[in-house]
């Protein structure tokens, strides 16, 4: 084949009922040279059985076992254990397009490490695009903030990832590693094609369950923070803001529950971003959400 191989990462945590969709997929894409890696962590179905069935069918599946059930963990031993010069991550839950791989290869060649496409959100009822009104083409660091900061609907060139891992053992693993990606990479080439399906309706997943583990944007941005080299300009800082904005004040904020554990997991995000989100009164200020809430996040930022 004349085209490089490209490495498709599948993280699968009790995904039975969700394998064939998802494979039946990705094995059908038009773009070929494929190394398909499922990683299997810590599940406790039988998804390990029904992928050495799609062993059968195609050489181009191999699998990982591993005891830990953990989403960072499996996408770092994905990376560590496929050989592809370019890699791409599919949860195993959603499913892809035919030419996932193709088009986002596509924007690939023309130059850049990281290309990202336009996808549906499945509620089960809708499929709904997640962006609207965009067009293909070159995104700045500072105009990434729209794209959702998670590893899917993407093809990475493989040396992005020669000295960075994913946060492990914490929700939001995708987040603590998006915006270093995009630094390093200088800039993400956008496809606004839908070629990827994210499916909303898996109720054991990070989005659906709405609980106390969502504390943990302190470790999130610690990571995040902790990558970050001084070669990498102001740019990046201003993404890490608006990353920080929408993570913790849209969704984040109201899992704090109204006690000392609220209050020390609110101390100790404080802690972690004090004097390091840059443009954060600017973006709070040209937000379309009511005063009472700008002067909440001012206060929290200041005090």
């Amino acid at each position: 084949m004349n085209e490089p191989l490209i490495s498709i990462i599948i993280p699968i945590y009790n995904g039975e009922k969700y394998i064939d969709k998802c494979l039946s997929n990705v094995v059908a894409q038009t773009y070929k040279n494929l190394e398909i890696l499922c990683v299997i962590n810590g599940t406790t179905d039988s998804s390990e059985e029904k992928v050495r069935e799609w062993m059968q069918k195609d050489e181009r599946i191999r699998i990982l076992v591993t005891d830990v059930a953990d989403l960072g963990h499996a996408s770092n031993l994905g990376i560590e254990n496929t050989t592809g010069p370019y890699l791409s991550f599919v949860d195993v839950d959603d499913w892809v397009e035919p030419e996932y791989i193709e088009k986002l290869y596509g924007g690939i060649k023309k130059g850049y490490k990281i290309c990202k496409g336009n996808c549906t959100m499945y509620d089960g009822v809708k499929n709904l695009p997640a962006y609207q009104g965009r067009s293909s083409g070159e995104i700045s660091i500072r105009g990434a903030s729209f794209l959702l900061p998670c590893r899917t609907i993407s093809v990475y060139d493989r040396s992005l990832f020669e000295k960075l891992r994913y946060l492990e053992f914490s929700y939001y693993e995708d987040l603590s590693l998006w915006p270093i990606l995009i630094a390093t990479a200088g800039c993400v080439y956008y496809i606004n094609d839908i070629i990827y399906n994210y499916n909303q309706t898996n109720e054991t997943s990070i989005m659906t369950v709405r609980n106390e583990k969502h504390l943990v944007l302190d470790k999130v941005f610690a990571h995040i923070f902790s990558n970050l080299t001084p070669d990498l300009d102001r740019e990046v800082n201003l993404l890490i803001s608006a990353l920080f904005i929408q993570s913790f004040w849209t969704s984040n904020y109201q899992y704090v529950p109204k006690d000392e554990v609220g209050q020390a997991y609110l101390r100790r995000v404080k802690q972690v971003v004090d004097n390091r989100l840059v443009g954060y009164y600017y973006i709070v200020e040209n937000l379309p959400v009511p005063k009472e809430m700008k002067e909440r996040m001012i206060r929290f930022y200041r005090n």
